[in-house]
């Protein structure tokens, strides 16, 4: 593995296994830092179960810096994973006609993600194009 590799997925890891362990043991506080207000259990429930597929997604990426063969796999999750909720923040524009500082933020960073992990597959089927 090479060394942009291994900085791109520790990049990813050290993002989502940060975020998604927050979020996992203190939905409260990741509550308030996104503006939900948590009056029910299933409230905490949905918070809970967002992050830790965020926190997956994080250890899937610290696995693939050890585990070679899942780092194609880890970039198309990665991929479809941010682009569908980039897609989710672009049609709630379009219905609501809202875009506030946060949500520019937030969409920015989803689409690096894509973007990082598009551009990682690309280069990873080049490698393997010269290598044949």
């Amino acid at each position: 593995m090479n060394k942009v590799e291994k900085i791109v997925l520790t990049i990813l890891a050290i993002e989502h296994l940060g975020f998604g362990l927050y979020g996992l043991y203190d939905p409260y506080s990741i509550a308030e830092l996104t503006g939900y207000i948590l009056n029910s259990e299933f409230a905490l429930s949905e918070i809970r179960a967002y992050y830790t597929l965020i926190s997956a997604l994080g250890f899937m990426a610290l696995f693939a810096i050890f585990i070679q063969s899942i780092v194609r796999q880890t970039y198309i999750i990665y991929a479809f994973m941010f682009g569908c909720i980039l897609s989710g923040r672009i049609f709630n524009y379009l219905l609501t006609d809202e875009l506030i500082t946060s949500i520019v933020v937030a969409m920015v960073a989803e689409a690096i993600v894509v973007g990082l992990a598009l551009w990682r597959l690309i280069a990873l089927r080049q490698e393997t194009r010269s290598e044949i």
